[in-house]
């Protein structure tokens, strides 16, 4: 009888990242000569060499690759030199053990671990490689606290960019000048401040003409995309960040807040040390006739040769957030489009006397208000009656006084006497809601024209959206619905405007047929207000 012996065919898998917790890990040279040398009567087929870390799955293209090889018959087992050489996760860890229960994996073989081919054996590789991934955790969580309490201490966490070195003393690192690199840096900065110059230029300069040599490659220059870096790093205005957050550091400013919020304006972006976002008067207020998505706003900040005059532009364009709709709506200067709101305020324009007019009907209705208010009171003294009699009923009932269809009609009638007047209450209050907010509403209309010329964003936002709803801008033109306020506007308001205009009710002294004439608009003003009709067809 012949017995047929087949070797058993191996990958030697070696690994080590570039990350914090792999920094204690035998390199890659190493393990192969450790795996060479313990099992080098073994049939390694092939040395597979992976530089990605193991902590998160599907990260890994060597080992992955591994798996399915073996899975074809190309290996029977995995040479490494330990099990978190292997697997720092529990996903590939999982896909390891199974694969050696399952026999697709015949053997292991570890330079500092023993393992055993036998339900036993699993389960002690199973707890190794979950010690593996508890320590990666845990590891990673110590190192993530520490570097917070360095931030909150007022040091960056990670490496300092160039001009600046991180400095160790007694186990704790700090941010030094860099005085190789420190003032070539600033001069940098000093040629954008001027305006003169474009980051392309300043990097010709720094590499071609001042000999600039970065801190980690001494025989290089920056790059194109360095110097875009550098100029847009708040950390030379003297702020760190890390996950996020930002604070004032420790270390040496090299420009200040304002210069480097100045170098960002010239670059074309915004300034990050002071968290600032342009504030634009009517991003999200407006919708693309087009798509519907919401207008937003771009600002554009240009040097005129002649001059060298820094010149800003903000212009409105769709936002295109929604990717199944192409919308080719072109955007609008903001100059464009706040004269057509200014156009739109042209209707609501009056006289000044005729505004001072209805303000001081405005204060009369106010009065009028307040007497209702002692109306409701009475009501509300009436319910309370009706109630305590309502509740006296169930005594007389309860005491056989009343019949039972006597208690049931008579609470039935208290009951409807109950609801009318907290009915009637409601309704008081309502009108008196919907007629202070028509006045409101007309009162800042008759002055919108020149608060929007002179007022803050805010004003001119709160504006816009008194103008009406259903705001949207299509081929450049902006429609805006009136809201239900508009139709005592178009209704009362301005034809009284006109008459007071047209009778020169503004002039002094009043004769006897303007007086009267004055009466009877301010009465039609107070009669029309809480009607609030809709704009006429």
């Amino acid at each position: 009888m012949i017995l047929n012996f087949r070797i058993m065919k191996y990958f030697a898998y070696v690994r080590k990242s570039t990350e914090g917790e792999e920094r204690q890990a035998l390199s890659i040279s190493s393990q192969v000569d450790k795996a060479k040398e313990i099992f080098g009567d073994l049939n390694i087929v092939e040395v597979l060499e992976e530089k990605h870390s193991a902590f998160k799955p599907h990260q890994r293209p060597i080992f992955e690759n591994m798996i399915k090889r073996i899975e074809k018959g190309e290996a029977d087992g995995i040479i490494a030199w330990h099990p978190d050489r292997l697997s720092r996760n529990e996903i590939d860890a999982s896909t390891v053990s199974y694969l050696v229960r399952t026999g697709v994996i015949k053997d292991l073989k570890f330079g500092s671990y023993n393992f055993d081919n036998s339900p036993e054996g699993i389960m002690m590789l199973q707890l190794a490689l979950s010690q593996s991934q508890y320590y990666s955790s845990k590891l990673g969580k110590d190192v993530k606290r520490g570097m917070e309490k360095k931030f909150s201490m007022g040091w960056q966490p990670n490496t300092c960019p160039n001009g600046y070195m991180n400095v160790r003393k007694n186990g704790f690192s700090t941010i030094k000048v860099d005085k190789k690199r420190f003032k070539l840096i600033r001069q940098a900065f000093d040629m954008m401040l001027t305006g003169s110059y474009t980051a392309p230029q300043v990097l010709d300069k720094l590499n071609n003409e001042w000999g600039f040599k970065t801190k980690n490659r001494k025989s290089k220059g920056l790059s194109r995309s360095s110097i875009y870096r550098i100029l847009t790093n708040p950390f030379y205005a003297g702020i760190i960040e890390y996950d996020g957050k930002q604070k004032q550091g420790k270390h040496k400013p090299m420009i200040t807040l304002d210069e480097y919020d100045r170098i960002q304006e010239i670059l074309g972006k915004k300034g990050k040390p002071r968290q600032r976002v342009n504030k634009f008067a009517y991003s999200g207020l407006i919708r693309c006739a087009n798509c519907g998505s919401l207008i937003t706003a771009d600002k554009k900040t240009k040097i005129l040769k002649t001059t060298k005059e820094q010149k800003s532009y903000v212009y409105y364009r769709c936002n295109r957030k929604k990717p199944t709709v192409k919308c080719h709506e072109m955007p609008i200067p903001q100059s464009k489009l706040e004269e057509q709101v200014l156009e739109m305020l042209e209707n609501y324009n009056v006289i000044p006397d005729f505004a001072n007019l209805f303000d001081e009907i405005v204060a009369e209705c106010r009065k009028d208000e307040i007497d209702q208010s002692e109306i409701i009171k009475n009501i509300q003294k009436d319910i309370n009656k009706l109630k305590l009699e309502k509740t006296n009923l169930t005594s007389l009932a309860c005491k056989g006084l009343i019949t039972e269809d006597e208690f049931l009609e008579q609470k039935n009638n208290y009951q409807r006497q109950i609801l009318k007047l907290e009915q009637r209450v409601k309704e008081i209050k309502k009108g008196n809601n919907e007629a202070d907010k028509t006045l409101d509403n007309v009162s800042l209309m008759l002055r919108a024209k020149k608060q929007f010329e002179n007022g803050t964003i805010q004003d001119k936002r709160d504006i816009i959206e008194h103008l009406g709803s259903n705001r949207v801008l299509g081929s450049k033109t902006l429609l805006i619905s009136a809201n239900e306020w508009g139709g005592f506007f178009e209704m009362s308001v301005r034809s009284n405007a006109t008459k007071y205009t047209t009778l020169e009710l503004h002039k002094k002294p009043l004769t006897k047929a303007k007086s009267k004439a004055l009466t009877l608009l301010c009465r039609n003003l107070r009669t029309g207000r809480g009607s609030n009709p809709q704009l006429p067809p």
